[in-house]
């Protein structure tokens, strides 16, 4: 059973003895933090002396994954906020370090690609101080992950949790053609511009541990962005780890048979960061890092 514990306390433990960074690009600046997991998190369990301890295993040579920062401005930037720490907490439980941005800045008004940028650099940032770095991220984040992905060859890992395929989404019917929504909605607006970009191709540009993480029962992210994500690795030959949390929607909160949605709750945040830790820790190893050699 998954802990049921406030993930976003948790998350700010961490975060608290976290090593701060900068960085600049063209596209604008952001600073972050770096936060190390627990000393009992993950494969490091094995190869310490069993004591336990709060946050603070500073460490530069584990990995750290970069969580990619949300666009400003979307529709349910709460629940993606309360998703984003759940992936931050997952990935620390896992053994790794995580990057997060506290504040994204652009130099004038932002576009798609000054995101991926923004990305991209922050990637690169937090590499110069690791052997290792990954990329995971949560709701339209996770689209644009697989963007920047394919702009770095040596990547360690993708998480992409509740991800949108742009490609799917942006597609217009003609029941919905006419719809309000495609001028209303921030995230659709951001969706068209993205799958322009065509994440479903990037996202298998480069060989590397990939992992997909969805709600079962949301309307609008289908299980068809699900498959549609495993489906574009599979196609050059290479396989995608992946899985479906009961019960939730795209947000990972738990949604009843009347369709109710729990807001509050943390059962279905709780199982998305279990899952995200266990993955990360059969996959981050010393043992899985010697078969990725050969």
């Amino acid at each position: 059973m998954a802990r049921q514990q406030n993930l976003t306390d948790e998350w700010l433990e961490a975060e608290r003895g976290a090593r701060a960074f900068t960085v600049v690009g063209g596209w604008g600046s952001a600073d972050g933090v770096v936060a190390s997991p627990p000393r009992d998190a993950g494969w490091m369990a094995r190869s310490r002396d069993g004591s336990h301890g709060s946050h603070g295993t500073h460490d530069p040579a584990l990995p750290v994954v970069l969580v990619a920062p949300q666009w400003p401005g979307l529709e349910d930037s709460v629940a993606v906020a309360l998703a984003d720490d759940a992936l931050a907490v997952g990935l620390l439980r896992g053994g790794v370090r995580v990057a997060r941005l506290r504040a994204l800045n652009f130099a004038g008004p932002p576009d798609v690609g000054m995101w991926v940028d923004a990305i991209v650099d922050s990637l690169q940032s937090v590499a110069s101080s690791s052997g290792a770095v990954g990329l995971a991220g949560t709701w339209v984040a996770g689209t644009a992950c697989a963007l920047a992905a394919a702009r770095h060859e040596e990547l360690l890992l993708l998480v992409c949790v509740g991800a949108p395929s742009a490609e799917i989404m942006s597609r217009r019917t003609p029941e919905n053609e006419d719809d309000s929504m495609w001028t209303s909605s921030a995230t659709l607006q951001l969706i068209e511009q993205l799958a322009d970009l065509a994440p479903l191709e990037a996202v298998g540009v480069f060989a590397r541990p990939s992992f997909f993480v969805q709600g079962a029962v949301d309307e609008l992210l289908t299980a068809a962005h699900f498959e549609a994500w495993r489906a574009a690795i599979t196609a050059t030959g290479r396989s995608a780890d992946g899985v479906e949390i009961g019960f939730t929607d795209a947000f990972f909160r738990c949604v009843d048979a009347g369709g109710a949605i729990d807001v509050h709750g943390e059962e279905g945040r709780s199982l998305l960061a279990e899952a995200v830790a266990s993955w990360v820790a059969r996959t981050v190893t010393p043992a899985a890092g010697a078969r990725r050699a050969r």
